[in-house]
């Protein structure tokens, strides 16, 4: 857990620093104001961070030289109002929400966000790569207001707030598997809010959904592996790297072991679950140690673990 309280945009600045993205934070106006910002936050992995704060009126500055140059993971963040009125502005957009909406902005993205007294939000913090969301469905959905009575938003904020009381005392297993919850709400809340038009893939995009489907389909085969693709669209290994790259998806490998690793995930946890033999096999593990190494690496824990929980 992190917690911070500042009483200056000065050390509202450094607060941003520690837990959120490097900001210039300002005053509203030209006169001199009384501030006081405070930030309690939860992780629940390495992929999801749940962050409530509440701040004074200011304005907090990504320039485009900070965006560019320090070495911040790319993030995504997912704002969740609870009071007062947020501005975002960024990609050649800009949103205003209030209480009950919601905001997606990006570190990656020079931005300026807006606080009007007695702001207060849940923010979601999410490493774009290490929750394998799609770049296009990210950068469509950006800086667009997701209005409250969005039926995925509503089933989100009622996560997200049970999450924010219930974080602390979840163990790591637990942690995961509730971090995977919200990645799947949250990416199917971006192709929601990107819309049918511009979340449509094209050029890579396309040839690299057709190939992702071609994996998905054969995944059980312990066989399939990236030059089993280049095979099937008549093309080299590389060239298959090089369409997921420009389609901003993870190295094909990757992506493969991500979406067995998943398979096997929801496979341990049905009732009844197949044995952690069957469970890799049906995910496409040539044998039980390598599956269990791999399991173990992505979700901290070994698969009889994981099928444990309650």
């Amino acid at each position: 857990m992190y917690s911070a309280v500042a009483d200056s945009v000065e050390a509202w600045s450094a607060v941003a620093d520690d837990c959120f993205v490097p900001l210039q934070v300002r005053p509203p106006g030209s006169e001199p104001r009384a501030f006081h910002g405070e930030v309690v936050s939860h992780a629940l992995d390495h992929r999801v961070t749940l962050a409530r704060i509440a701040a004074s009126s200011c304005r907090m500055v990504r320039t485009t030289r900070a965006a560019a140059s320090d070495d911040i993971p790319d993030t995504l963040f997912v704002s969740l109002q609870r009071a007062g009125t947020f501005r975002a502005t960024l990609a050649g957009r800009a949103a205003a929400v209030t209480a009950g909406e919601a905001v997606l902005y990006r570190s990656r993205e020079a931005m300026t966000l807006d606080v009007d007294d007695a702001g207060s939000c849940l923010t979601l913090q999410i490493p774009v790569d290490a929750a394998g969301l799609r770049d296009p469905l990210v950068t469509a959905a950006l800086a667009r207001p997701v209005p409250a009575a969005h039926p995925l938003l509503r089933v989100l904020t009622a996560t997200a707030d049970s999450l924010e009381t219930t974080a602390p005392d979840l163990d790591p297993v637990a942690g995961a598997r509730m971090s995977s919850t919200v990645i799947d709400l949250v990416d199917a809340l971006l192709r929601s809010v990107a819309g049918d038009d511009e979340a449509r893939p094209t050029g890579s995009a396309a040839l690299a959904t057709a190939m992702q489907r071609f994996l998905l389909d054969h995944l059980g085969d312990p066989a399939l592996s990236v030059d089993a693709v280049a095979r099937r669209f008549g093309v080299s290994a590389r060239y298959v790297g090089r369409v997921f790259a420009d389609a901003g998806e993870a190295p094909p490998a990757t992506w493969l072991r991500d979406e067995r690793l998943r398979r096997a995930a929801r496979l341990l946890e049905r009732t009844p679950s197949p044995t952690v033999a069957a469970v890799a096999a049906r995910s496409g593990f040539a044998d039980v140690t390598t599956f269990a190494r791999a399991f173990r690496r992505r979700y901290g824990v070994p698969p009889r673990a994981w099928r444990a929980l309650p």
